[in-house]
């Protein structure tokens, strides 16, 4: 069979224009927009016109992919779950065309992405400050985890997602990345930095720290002009977090009382001790403690893919989160480290931790010559890497929502490191 290749970059372009529209239309439409794309890349594969095996990075994750893949048919427990470890090969071929098709596509069409991304980053940002102001969006949802009049949840288009926060955090972040420069860059990722925290989502905006922290230190300023930029940026954050309502409660009062998602129920703990228990007895905590107990009852090899949702319950009772308010029983366990090792053992985190210091070691070390490049280059790995960040709450790891804006910033990172070797050829 003879495919029309001109067609398909154009038909992967169109897909790639419009995959910030199914990120609000919901996760059946974002794995639609994947799984065109997938098949796209497999075609391009089988006529040699892309090789996604050709990185490092990708055989990496092809070996972890088989690996969950060949534990999932070990620990056997539902067929669903084996036949979707298999399908986690598509993030592969779907960051990979992403990366193929950006380097292919004319100047003229990147513009029209451009304007497009930049479109609906306002349009999302605005319909959320119209959610704030009057307590209900364009399209009549209305904010999440509402108590006593006050709301700290602020999702716009994203309906009952609570996604809006992880939506600016990681496209709106790569986005402007990818398309802005200079000063207008600097605006942009203040102005997606509030939009976090309107949102009430906290952990993106613990992502967010630390990409602008790295961004920060890619500057080519001097030092000055840098802690200028800081400072700037601190009172900023400072003002919004404390002069709305919703983010004072949500990032500062929060820390007084970390026993529930912000909303204050009861007395603030009062010593050190107090608030370790407090953790502990946290929705996050129990998560923690559920985990942490399935990895020591098969530290080698976990439990299998998706296996918290199923086994959680008799580790519930076994650690004592089945009692109180919140339970440790949920869908996923909360950490990106704490779901490897309960559900994939040593071996799985073992896999995982290679990949990270891999690209870790690529971004402190690769060689550029155009500077421009290595630092979105750089930029782009560190947001990917966020993902992966131990000391914050995650989504489940291989969700349609998180595996797809994972691996859509690391096409980014692909398209980056590709550049590069056509500039150093």
């Amino acid at each position: 069979m003879i495919f029309n290749f001109n067609l398909l970059t154009k038909i992967n372009f169109l897909i790639l224009l419009i995959f910030p529209v199914f990120f609000i239309l919901g996760k059946s439409f974002v794995n639609l927009g994947v799984i065109l794309l997938t098949f796209s890349c497999i075609i391009f594969f089988l006529y040699n016109k892309i090789q996604p095996f050709s990185k490092t990075e990708n055989i990496f994750f092809g070996v972890f992919f088989i690996y969950i893949f060949i534990n999932s048919l070990i620990n056997y427990s539902e067929f669903n779950n084996t036949l979707k470890s298999i399908a986690l090969f598509r993030y592969i071929f779907f960051s990979s065309i992403i990366a193929y098709t950006l380097n292919n596509i004319s100047s003229e069409q990147l513009r029209k992405i451009k304007n497009f991304y930049f479109f609906i980053i306002t349009f999302v940002i605005i319909d959320i400050i119209f959610q704030y102001f009057f307590g209900f969006d364009i399209f009549g949802f209305e904010p999440g985890m509402c108590e006593g009049g006050q709301c700290l949840r602020y999702q716009g288009p994203f309906g009952k997602e609570l996604i809006a926060g992880s939506f600016f955090a990681y496209f709106g972040l790569i986005t402007a990345l990818f398309f802005f420069n200079g000063k207008i860059l600097h605006l942009f990722f203040l102005v997606l930095g509030i939009a976090i925290l309107i949102t009430g989502d906290r952990s993106p905006f613990v992502a967010y720290i630390i990409f602008f922290v790295a961004y920060i230190f890619t500057l080519n300023q001097k030092f000055f002009k840098k802690f200028i930029l800081i400072f700037i940026s601190v009172i900023i954050f400072f003002l919004a977090i404390n002069l709305l309502k919703s983010t004072k409660t949500r990032y500062y009062d929060f820390t007084k009382d970390i026993t529930y998602s912000g909303i204050k129920k009861i007395e603030t703990s009062k010593n050190t001790k107090d608030f370790f228990k407090d953790v502990k007895d946290s929705p996050w905590g129990k998560h923690y403690q559920v985990a942490w107990a399935m990895f020591l009852d098969k530290p080698i090899n976990g439990h299998g893919y998706k296996s918290f949702q199923i086994k959680c319950k008799k580790y519930e009772e076994i650690t004592n989160t089945n009692i109180g308010t919140f339970r440790g029983c949920s869908t996923h366990p909360h950490n990106a480290f704490l779901e490897i090792l309960a559900e994939q053992g040593l071996i799985g985190f073992l896999i995982l931790n290679v990949i990270i210091f891999y690209i870790l070691n690529k971004i402190l070390t690769l060689k550029f010559k155009n500077q421009k490049i290595k630092k979105k280059f750089i930029l782009s790995g560190v947001l990917f890497l966020c993902f992966y960040f131990p000391l914050k709450p995650t989504g489940s790891l291989f969700s349609v929502w998180l595996g797809s804006i994972t691996f859509f910033v690391y096409s980014f990172y692909l398209f980056f490191l590709d550049k590069n070797k056509s500039n150093n050829s």
